[in-house]
């Protein structure tokens, strides 16, 4: 089936291969890289990305869950999966039969695992999570005594391969005092645990601790590898590093116009009639609405790009349409394509603005792209690959 120009989504891969040499510039040469596709890479298709990261050189993905990584390998990717969730025990042969690495992050989990693998003959390549601040998954890597006698425990349940260990940073992408020593403090919790576990005999291939804002911000945490996530696909991780690094989006969501017609003054737009034209206008009726992702706080308090200019949505966002406001594009045309984030003509309509008006992140508006969107990826101009999840 052809395109349906309704709404999609451009998705450059020759940005996501920009943002990767940009990150694998910062650290060590012998330094691995990881990239991050659980979620379906950030919204951007979680099977495109990865062979376009596999292509590029990446050494490790990494996913959220099982279902995940069995995607990958029935797309065909090869490259190591780390899982960084829970699978329940039961899967464990299962993982080992694919080539999948599993997080492992308590004694009693561990033990499950084994247990699982007992008399199989088989051992499931594991990495080690320590806790050192976040206070999520993880064994405590500080004021737990009893870490240390867990993990010579988990060393030597034979069924498992500790291949790495890692842990995760939630404030490494502020530059408050508090937080910057918040991060350091982690960093030393982490590498004085593995030098502690190394002088027991325990030994680890990859030592991991850099997410996209450690990556840009500490490189000389580095150690064996690096697992950026929304920086591999060219977002800032925070508003304090907007515009610091030559980071590019590798996404942006367009849609079209299906009908203009011109209304009168005090005339109310949408459901609710929350808003009401000041005077003549000409409104567009647009192909997206929350059902594609686009969320309905938006509703009167965002502007999207045509021909160049921004264009004030008005009126409560439905469900699969919203209005704008185009008086101002005298030569739009029913079909025309608005950009809803992304460039168009040397113009900006950065996500970052969209996350900020809706006081949340750009992770969860990527994640909450609409599988009925195509992505449609781009090398340049040319066109590549089409991913539609439905037909």
């Amino acid at each position: 089936m052809k395109l349906l120009r309704r709404t999609w989504a451009d998705v450059s891969l020759d940005n996501l291969a920009h943002n990767y040499q940009l990150l694998r510039a910062m650290v060590p040469s012998d330094c691995r890289f990881l990239g991050v596709v659980k979620a379906d890479a950030y919204g951007h298709g979680a099977l495109p990305i990865s062979r376009r990261l596999s292509e590029l050189g990446a050494d490790y993905l990494a996913v959220s869950n099982m279902e995940e990584a069995v995607q990958l390998r029935r797309g065909g990717i090869r490259l190591p999966i780390l899982i960084l969730g829970y699978t329940p025990p039961f899967y464990a042969e299962d993982l080992v039969d694919m080539g999948i690495r599993q997080e492992i992050h308590s004694l009693e989990y561990a033990r499950q695992l084994h247990d699982a693998l007992r008399g199989t003959g088989k051992r499931l390549k594991a990495h080690l999570k320590l806790d050192t601040g976040m206070s999520r998954l993880g064994f405590f890597a500080y004021d737990d005594e009893q870490t240390i006698d867990e993990l010579r425990e988990v060393s030597c349940l034979n069924q498992l391969n500790l291949e790495g260990v890692f842990t995760h940073f939630p404030s490494a992408d502020s530059f408050d005092p508090g937080d910057e020593a918040f991060t350091e403090t982690q960093f030393r919790r982490f590498t004085a645990m593995i030098s502690t576990l190394e002088a027991m005999g325990i030994c680890f291939k990859l030592r991991h601790c850099c997410n996209s804002a450690a990556t840009l911000l500490h490189p000389e945490y580095a150690l064996d590898m690096i697992r950026p996530g929304i920086a591999t696909y060219g977002l800032s991780p925070s508003p304090e590093l907007e515009g610091r690094f030559d980071l590019r989006p590798l996404m942006s969501l367009k849609t079209t116009i299906s009908q203009i017609r011109p209304f009168k003054a005090e005339v109310p737009i949408s459901y609710g009639r929350t808003y009401r034209t000041p005077s003549e206008r000409t409104i567009a009726v647009l192909s997206i609405g929350y059902a594609d992702g686009l969320s309905r706080s938006l509703s009167n308090n965002i502007s999207f790009l045509l021909h160049g200019r921004r264009i004030p949505v008005v009126g409560r966002i439905c469900m699969d349409m919203c209005m704008a406001d185009i008086t101002d594009v005298p030569e739009a045309e029913v079909g025309d394509e608005v950009t809803v984030f992304g460039s168009e003509a040397g113009v900006e309509a950065p996500l970052s603005e969209m996350a900020e008006k809706m006081n949340t992140i750009t992770y969860e508006i990527l994640c909450d792209i609409n599988k009925r969107i195509p992505r449609i990826y781009l090398d340049g101009d040319q066109r590549l690959d089409i991913l539609q999840y439905i037909v």
